[in-house]
């Protein structure tokens, strides 16, 4: 093989591994904030007291 074609498989694999890279960054990055609003609703409901509580079993 040629070093161009070399240099196309080495470009190929990185732009892979970059896209996986990115995509689960952005995953992660959307779950968590998703989840952040989800559970921030239900807490003005809750007293202070069941707060600290359910951060307390957090830690």
């Amino acid at each position: 093989m040629d070093n161009s074609e070399w240099t196309g498989i080495v470009i190929a694999a990185v732009m892979a591994a970059l896209a996986f890279g990115v995509a689960r960054f952005a995953t992660r990055y959307f779950a968590k904030r998703r989840a952040g609003q989800a559970e921030a609703v239900p807490q003005t409901a809750q007293s202070r007291q069941v707060r600290r509580a359910n951060e307390r079993k957090k830690k």
